[in-house]
């Protein structure tokens, strides 16, 4: 039996309304430029050109050229020591494999609008910080604003599209952005 005109009209209708509405967010482990799938997948360990059985302990050295007065590498006043930022982690890293792909760091999953007019970032529930605080969207939120109001002019300057951020629960962080 055909369906009645009338329905396959409704039908039609509903299959054309629901093409000009925008995909829904979904949250994912790693965010890549063109939406492409990463290399990696969610259950990923470590990155291939990471060797996870290398030597434990012993000391790790850095070379750095000349002096410093400032442990703090966001500010614009005095020199901060070379390499300090290596001891700060970020919500999210780059793969060295493969280029415009972001991987969950602090941040166990992402979501971003169709549109890009913001970001959400689900932190790991284990993340800490050195003293064994756990780490909470307020503290993501406390740490960009105080970056952008008293870090170096060029931060201000790369989050500028940034318009707001929003600790939405203790593990979720919205970044707002002024432009699609």
């Amino acid at each position: 039996m055909m369906p009645s005109p009338r329905l396959r009209l409704l039908a039609g209708g509903l299959l054309l309304a629901s093409l000009s509405l925008p995909a829904l967010a979904a949250p994912q482990h790693a965010l890549t430029l063109y939406d492409e799938a990463p290399k990696y997948p969610a259950s990923f360990k470590h990155f291939d050109y990471v060797n996870p059985d290398a030597p434990k302990g012993g000391t790790f050295r850095l070379n750095g050229s000349g002096g410093f007065d400032s442990l703090n590498p966001f500010i614009n006043k005095g020199v901060s020591a070379d390499n300090i930022e290596l001891v700060y982690d970020t919500l999210a890293r780059a793969s060295l494999d493969e280029p415009f792909t972001e991987y969950g760091l602090l941040a166990k999953q992402i979501e971003k609008a169709p549109d890009n007019s913001w970001v959400r970032f689900y932190l790991r529930p284990e993340a800490r910080f050195q003293d064994g605080h756990p780490v909470r969207a307020d503290d993501v939120v406390f740490t960009f604003d105080t970056l952008i109001k008293s870090g170096a002019p060029l931060y201000r300057a790369y989050y500028a599209d940034v318009d707001e951020v929003i600790a939405e629960d203790p593990l979720r962080v919205l970044f707002k952005f002024k432009h699609k």
